[in-house]
């Protein structure tokens, strides 16, 4: 019976991974109009934030109310609780091990990254 499930588990995982792996696309230029300097740290940010996206989406919106939507959220709050993330003051099972990598230059980088990034939009009921 397992080796029925085996190549079933092996394609989930296969695609959970790949979509992780997906490079985010940038925000569109017809919504937002960034200077040379945003666009840059937006380049970089998006390099830097794509383990990020699996959870809080590729554009900082997350689709799982389970993660919170990132984009748009203030700097220096973002950075704070990644800081918080990885010195241990703040603990969540999914967060502390991927903040633990961060340096203090990543954290200011994603941090700006997604305050850039336009906030998601309230939902319609």
């Amino acid at each position: 019976m397992r080796q029925i499930y085996r190549p079933l588990i092996i394609a989930l995982t296969a695609s959970v991974l790949l979509s992780a792996c997906e490079k985010a696309p940038a925000p569109t230029q017809a919504t937002v109009n960034y200077s040379a300097e945003q666009q840059q740290l937006l380049q970089q940010g998006s390099l830097r934030a794509r383990s990020c996206a699996a959870c809080h989406g590729p554009q900082g919106i997350s689709r799982q109310a389970l993660y919170p939507s990132l984009a748009g959220q203030s700097a220096e709050q973002l950075a704070q609780a990644m800081r918080d993330y990885r010195d241990g003051a703040r603990k969540n099972a999914l967060m502390s091990p991927q903040a633990r990598g961060l340096t203090d230059a990543d954290i200011e980088l994603l941090a700006a990254f997604y305050a850039l990034l336009p906030a998601p939009k309230p939902k319609q009921e």
